[in-house]
């Protein structure tokens, strides 16, 4: 897999899952300080964002990890999507802007984004392996012993004992 998609990496699918596009700004510090989660759309086309999906970062967080280690620690990113990236990537200062797949909640949109913003890349999350069959081998070998039963509970004897209480009281006071 590419780091760049073959379609256009500005159009999101509605059906798109396991891709994170990742952009910096070009704007001053202090400019750049007021873009949180909640105003990012502004800036890129008013598109309509899952604010709480969407992640405005400071490469200085990032320090130790840098960017690609946190693309692919945090996203999930191949190291093939990686590949010949890292030193670009992690020499970008200044406000990381990540916009997972879900950020976009399911609607199929188009960002336009501003001119003070860089896009560094489409990038996609490892493919699981799709699941095989166990053999009966391997499947016996991994059989659980069969749980225990849930103790009686608690509260179940006690109204137990309540019922044989009243019944007792009755009996008595029917002699």
């Amino acid at each position: 897999m590419t780091a760049q998609i073959d379609k256009d990496p500005f159009a999101v699918s509605e059906h798109e899952f396991g891709n994170v596009r990742v952009f910096t700004t070009a704007l001053d510090a202090e400019e750049a300080s007021k873009i949180t989660a909640q105003n990012v759309n502004r800036l890129l086309g008013d598109i309509a964002l899952v604010e709480d999906k969407v992640e405005v970062v400071p490469t200085h967080v990032l320090q130790g990890l840098g960017l690609t280690g946190y693309l692919k620690e945090g996203y999930g990113v191949s190291l093939d999507d990686l590949a010949g990236r890292g030193a670009q990537l992690d020499a970008v200062s200044g406000l990381v802007i990540f916009l997972p797949a879900s950020a976009f909640g399911g609607i199929a949109q188009v960002i336009d984004p501003h001119p003070s913003m860089r896009f560094l890349g489409l990038f996609s999350e490892v493919k699981a392996e799709p699941p095989r069959m166990m053999s009966r081998a391997e499947a016996a070998e991994g059989t659980l012993e069969t749980p225990m039963t849930n103790p009686k509970n608690p509260l179940d004897a006690q109204r137990q004992r309540s019922w044989f209480i009243a019944l007792g009281a009755l009996l008595i006071m029917a002699t």
